[in-house]
């Protein structure tokens, strides 16, 4: 089953990792494709805001704003008829122009604006103001709803345009340059990577979190199959033992015929009825708690004196040889509403827990406190208390604190898991404080009505 349990955790982990892995390949493969898109539009953009600043800075032809705009242009010259010239007698030549009208779609409208700014530029070789340009550009981005501050720059080179740069050739200087721009592109790659990035962490936390809680379980149920093994030898310890006597006894009866001596067969029919008794006791100890964890044992509920209650109790327990109890008891007496049965259980299991594991000289103290709405009881003990890894488990039924060897202590796991059925049977809960060296105390709280 251990094998099991390690090759279903490994699987788990393979997979796990593998969910990690392609969500960061995921947020890493969307940051950069939002990266190239970014620098595409911005390098889009800066084109479109020098074509626009160069139909800004030139006159373009009127025909152009027609509502069906054309472009009339001159194709060539022809000789005409020839003429003399009054004055001389010299004769001159007249030569007629061609021209041709070309209309322009809408659609190719803009490319043959910017064709014509651009050359008109080069022709008038008008210094670039970068400040109208940059106030261009910025209003270009907005409409891709990038906004961010910006810094124009001219360069020769465009070696020196850096990798945190868009840049674009412009043509309409005598030798060609580059415009560089600097966008703190930080917030715009942010805002547009959240919630990949959110939804990436989310998987990746479910993942790990799922990862976890079957390391949870699994770990649970190793523990679970140890309690189960401890709880299968430390029975068959305390079964066998007296299993023994019996067979011992059975074989002196039938080999050394005691019955022909009275006094030694009553001895050993002592014995085994004694041995009988135990095993009938504890049979019908697992019993009863099998009983309780299925229908939760039915309180039946009466006025009870607490004083009285826990005073026979205490009392019982120190005449089977038990540690010394103290009792602490409010002065007046003290009438609840509860099932004696179930309380008296429930203190003899946690007296018995205390003798056991808090050592002869310890000493376990009971007490009451009566609230309005509830009524505590309390026992505490000053013996060798209970580790803090061992606390969360030691109402869950097969479960003993790790002490060395089980068989120096008699039990089976099964006290603190009845005590706890009993307590909610009465619609109480239980708590537990305790550390190494410091002794237990157990809190119960029983509600008063």
């Amino acid at each position: 089953m251990k094998q099991r349990f390690r090759l279903t955790f490994i699987i788990a982990t393979i997979t796990v990792i593998c969910i990690v892995l392609f969500q960061i390949y995921w947020l890493y493969y969307n940051f950069d494709n939002a990266q190239r898109s970014f620098r595409i539009t911005a390098v889009h953009a800066l084109e479109k805001s020098i074509d626009r600043y160069q139909s800004l800075q030139v006159e373009l032809p009127t025909s152009l704003n027609y509502k069906k705009p054309s472009l009339t242009v001159f194709m060539r010259t022809k000789p005409s008829v020839e003429a003399f010239d009054l004055d001389t007698p010299k004769r001159k030549k007249v030569f007629d122009a061609e021209f041709h009208t070309v209309a322009i779609d809408k659609q190719h409208e803009p490319y043959v604006r910017a064709l014509i700014a651009r050359l008109l530029t080069q022709q008038e070789h008008k210094p670039l103001d970068l400040e109208a340009l940059k106030s261009i550009y910025v209003k270009e981005l907005c409409k891709d709803d990038i906004v961010m501050p910006v810094t124009l720059s001219l360069r020769k080179n465009p070696l020196n345009v850096s990798p945190d740069e868009v840049a674009t050739r412009i043509d309409f200087y005598k030798s060609p340059v580059v415009i560089a721009a600097r966008l703190d592109s930080s917030g715009w790659m942010l805002r547009h990577n959240l919630l990949p990035a959110v939804v990436s962490l989310i998987l990746i936390l479910l993942a790990a979190g799922s990862l976890w809680y079957i390391g949870v379980i699994i770990k649970r149920q190793l523990k679970l199959d140890r309690l189960k093994n401890d709880f299968i030898s430390n029975i068959t310890h305390e079964l066998r033992t007296p299993l023994t006597i019996l067979r011992s006894s059975n074989e002196a009866i039938a080999k050394f015929a005691v019955a022909t001596k009275p006094e030694r067969l009553a001895r050993y029919t002592s014995i085994n009825s004694d041995i009988i008794d135990k095993l009938e006791s504890e049979v019908d100890r697992i019993m009863d708690i099998s009983i309780i964890d299925s229908r939760s044992g039915t309180a039946r509920t009466e006025k009870v004196d607490l004083h009285e209650l826990l005073k026979n109790v205490i009392q019982r327990f120190e005449l089977i040889g038990g540690n010394r109890v103290d009792l602490n008891l409010p002065d007046r007496q003290v009438m609840v509403n509860t099932d004696p049965y179930k309380i008296e259980t429930i203190l003899n299991n946690l007296l018995d827990n205390a003798n056991k594991y808090a050592g002869d000289k310890s000493t376990i103290t009971v007490g009451v406190v009566i609230n309005s709405a509830n009524w505590q009881l309390i026992v505490n003990d000053n013996g060798q208390g209970i580790s803090r890894e061992d606390l969360p488990y030691i109402f869950d039924k097969y479960y003993r604190a790790d002490n060395g060897d089980l068989h120096d202590v008699k039990g089976y796991g099964l006290g603190l898991s009845h005590v706890r059925a009993l307590v909610e049977s009465l619609k109480g809960n239980i708590t537990v404080k305790s550390d190494i060296g410091q002794g237990t105390k157990f809190i119960i709280n029983f509600p008063v009505s």
